[in-house]
């Protein structure tokens, strides 16, 4: 079966770059602009490929995207280098952002951007007036792509590659080493997945959630061939293919939203769930496609719009992301509770969408209930929970390339898996929380009584201890 042609598939060369340093990820060849300047963005943009750019363009071709991302902004597509896109419309006062690549964050190896630590985290979250505007009122926008990294100033962040935090920090004891260390991620975002054979749990299942409608914006359900014992109440959307590259061995991502569903259906079962396909088996989808598919379920009727939202996924920025706090805000002002997975790069550097308002973000904790040497942390993660040597559901009759181990196979999947990751310590705070919605509270008011009272068990710099069993 081919994998589903409706997202990016395979490696990511040619769909993904990252910026100088490796500090953020952005689709090539691609702007966004609000949609109240488009028109001027659009003459702007087509005078410039009419004369095109000695010594580095041809007259070339601009497409202006016929629907609007998240309804409030207009997308550009062309052959040119965003940088020089962004650079020409902010000498005419015109705002403008790349479309980022966001990543599972399924560890391990970590995310594949790193961090860039920048002068504008000072205040990572709450004072910073950028914030305010969210496309974007501070000067540090007029150049995001050359500032590169000084001091955060939260207290974990070096200057530049070469002194980053990520080696210095007692949080990354034994985690894998960043993508700033092992380049080879990048270009293809190629190497094996850290997801293991494992039995069927014999815990007991948690409280159940009849009902609670639930949305997983993921790598799509596993396909039909390979597809896992049903889950009573899942809807579910595109083909999860365990070997979108061809070559015989699990893709990275491979199975991730199917293990992420599973988690959920276990702690909370007869959930009402929706798998929503918006990233590659290698772990990459864009923002605007994310906040489309955000702005699509917050645009749905009371009775159909998901009460809760998991996404396993973050990318980081040093200007912020409009479209996604847009779609995000959006579906938070329809009464939904929005949880995001904090990062797997042992840094304070804030990940998005885990830092918005009006997301909780989520880090994850070890067997001894510590800090997992791979999760972020910082003032702007709001709950922690178990993260290490998670079991879920995943792909049943896969058996990929690896050769056995001392009479293991590590790839002969026949239903089950462990991984670790943020990623799967999210649905977990989105299982509580679905516990105490079938039980009679709003999605809000449940976020209020499991995360932001503060008579809650804490961890510093990790947040509130959630546990839903």
């Amino acid at each position: 079966m081919v994998p589903d042609a409706s997202r990016p598939a395979g490696p990511w060369q040619g769909r993904v770059r990252f910026a100088p340093g490796g500090g953020f990820a952005y689709r090539p060849r691609e702007v966004l602009v609000r949609s109240e300047v488009a028109d001027q963005a659009e003459s702007v943009l087509r005078d410039w490929a009419e004369e095109g750019i000695a010594g580095k363009y041809q007259p070339f071709a601009i497409e202006r995207q016929e629907r609007p991302v998240a309804g409030a902004f207009v997308r550009f597509v062309g052959d040119f280098e965003p940088v020089d896109a962004i650079d020409r419309l902010h000498s005419v006062g015109i705002l403008a952002q790349v479309n980022h690549v966001l990543f599972a964050t399924g560890c391990c190896p970590p995310h594949p951007s790193g961090s860039m630590a920048n002068p504008f985290y000072a205040n990572p979250f709450y004072a910073n007036p950028f914030y305010a505007n969210p496309f974007y009122a501070n000067p540090f926008y007029a150049n995001p792509f050359y500032a590169n990294a000084n001091a955060c100033g939260c207290g974990c962040c070096g200057g530049g590659a070469g002194a980053n935090p990520f080696y210095a920090n007692p949080f990354y004891a034994n985690a894998d080493p960043s993508p700033f260390a092992v380049p080879w991620l990048q270009p293809t975002g190629d190497r094996r997945s850290s997801a293991r054979p494992a039995e069927a749990p014999s815990s007991p299942a948690g409280a159940a959630a009849p009902g609670v409608r639930i949305a997983v914006l993921d790598t799509g359900w596993a396909t039909a061939s390979y597809a896992p014992d049903g889950l009573p109440g899942i809807s579910a959307q595109g083909d999860d293919h365990p070997d979108e590259g061809g070559d015989g061995f699990l893709d990275p991502a491979a199975g991730h939203g199917t293990f992420i569903a599973g988690i959920i259906e276990q702690l909370a079962p007869g959930a009402h769930l929706t798998v929503i396909p918006v990233l590659s088996g290698y772990g990459d989808g864009d923002e605007s496609e994310i906040a489309d598919e955000l702005w699509d379920l917050a645009e749905l009727p009371d009775a159909e719009r998901p009460q809760l939202v998991n996404l396993s996924f973050g990318g980081y920025s040093p200007q912020g992301m409009g479209p996604l706090a847009h779609a995000v805000s959006r579906l938070h002002a329809e009464g939904a509770a929005v949880v995001a997975s904090a990062g797997n790069d042992a840094t304070c550097t804030p990940m998005y969408p885990a830092v918005l308002p009006a997301v909780v973000g989520v880090a994850a904790l070890d067997n001894e209930d510590k800090a997992a040497p791979f999760t972020n942390y910082g003032p702007w993660v709001r709950a922690c929970t178990a993260g290490v040597d998670v079991t879920s559901i995943f792909f049943k009759g896969f058996n990929g390339a690896e050769p056995p181990v001392g009479g293991d196979d590590p790839d002969d999947f026949k239903g089950w898996a462990v991984w670790s990751g943020t990623s799967f310590a999210a649905p977990r705070v989105v299982a509580a929380l679905a516990q105490k919605v079938a039980a009679g509270t709003s999605p809000h008011e449940a976020v209020r009584h499991l995360v932001d009272d503060p008579a809650l068990p804490r961890k510093p710099m990790l947040g509130t201890v959630v546990d839903p069993m």
